[in-house]
């Protein structure tokens, strides 16, 4: 991640996380379906939705038919499942798994969570009865973050805070899988759409590679040292500003070098910072040319070199008060234009200056 995320501290939707906390921590004790299974509030809720009181009654009497040891074992499922600041960071953190008699457990909660998060959360009933929807959630997150900038990628914004305009809400441990967790707000990130759908994070299960190892994983609401990237072009030209780019992304300090492999690999950042590059580097080049200082002697190439450092400082000095949209993948593109572009590509830069008559309007002005 390239930065941190504040988490929201106070909403009253996160109410919404006792009603399973409270169910599955009673039902150790209890032997009959009925509202003392649940926080008072709920009981309206649950009262207007005859097919959700159905399918946690079906949960319950399943659980019923457990010895209290089983249903306690399920709370330390349910415990652990949401213990997602530990689940990312440590790869030491048992995660627990569903035995072979609890499976018709698992099987049924999985029904129940997603009824809870898809038509109840995110439903006008809760929101009427604890006063928050997930609207209000959203405009409290943005308020709370300051950077415009997905904090995944760097390459796409949060919109606004506009009624009903929100990101997509991201289970970070995949809903299918840690589904215990599908309405704790610690699980639910706010996440661009790019980066939340295929091939970037989408239904990835974080904590384990492909090979099925566990691995570290930088927490949204955790820390991070950011992340440095350098570039470089096989196919230097001086005919356009196409190219064949490489990017190399790395963490700025060695303790997070694994974090940041993982988050590399989860949303496939070198692939789309080459990409983005491909898009936006005549953009960039225009943007440089008509805010940037440009060097005294048009001929010089060591002189256009001189004026890309300054340009690309300014855009570092920029990142580091507020991470900006392209912010990262554009400065290490104007720090290889200084530092390793070939001088035809510095050519191409004056050549696109002269077309645009900014050398003859400097010019003339003196």
């Amino acid at each position: 991640m390239l930065f941190s995320l504040n988490y929201v501290e106070d909403c009253n939707l996160y109410q919404f996380f006792d009603v399973p906390s409270y169910f599955f921590r009673e039902i150790i004790s209890k032997n009959a379906f009925d509202n003392s299974l649940f926080p008072e509030w709920f009981a309206d809720v649950i009262g207007k939705s005859p097919k959700f009181r159905e399918e946690f009654e079906e949960l319950a009497v399943c659980i019923f038919t457990k010895t209290v040891a089983q249903r306690k074992e399920i709370y330390r499922l349910f415990i652990n499942h949401n213990r997602i600041n530990s689940l990312c960071i440590n790869p030491q953190v048992a995660l627990k798994v569903f035995s072979e008699d609890l499976l018709d457990v698992e099987v049924l909660a999985c029904k129940v969570f997603d009824r809870l998060y898809n038509s109840t959360l995110q439903g006008v009933t809760v929101e009427k009865k604890l006063g928050e929807g997930i609207y209000d959630h959203y405009s409290k997150f943005r308020l709370a973050n300051s950077s415009q900038a997905c904090p995944f990628c760097g390459l796409e914004n949060y919109p606004d805070r506009l009624k009903n305009s929100r990101s997509q809400y991201d289970h970070y441990l995949k809903k299918s899988k840690y589904f215990f967790g599908a309405v704790n707000f610690r699980n639910l990130i706010p996440m661009c759409s790019v980066c939340n759908e295929a091939p970037n994070k989408h239904s990835k299960d974080i904590i384990f590679s492909e090979a099925g190892i566990r691995r570290e994983v930088f927490y949204p609401f955790g820390s991070t040292s950011g992340a440095a990237a350098s570039i470089t072009n096989a196919a230097a030209s001086e005919v356009g500003f196409g190219g064949s780019w490489n990017v190399a992304v790395v963490a700025q300090v060695e303790d997070e070098q694994n974090k940041v492999a993982t988050w590399k690999s989860i949303f496939n950042i070198e692939e789309r910072y080459a990409a983005r590059i491909s898009e936006e580097a005549n953009n960039w080049l225009m943007d440089y040319l008509y805010q940037g200082e440009l060097p005294e002697d048009y001929q010089d190439i060591n002189s256009w070199r001189h004026s890309l450092i300054a340009w690309s400082n300014t855009l570092n000095l920029m990142n580091q008060r507020k991470v900006t949209r392209n912010g990262i993948v554009k400065s290490a593109y104007f720090e290889y234009l200084y530092r390793d572009a070939a001088d035809s590509e510095i050519v191409g830069i004056r050549s696109l200056a002269e077309s645009e008559l900014l050398i003859t309007r400097e010019i003339a002005i003196g």
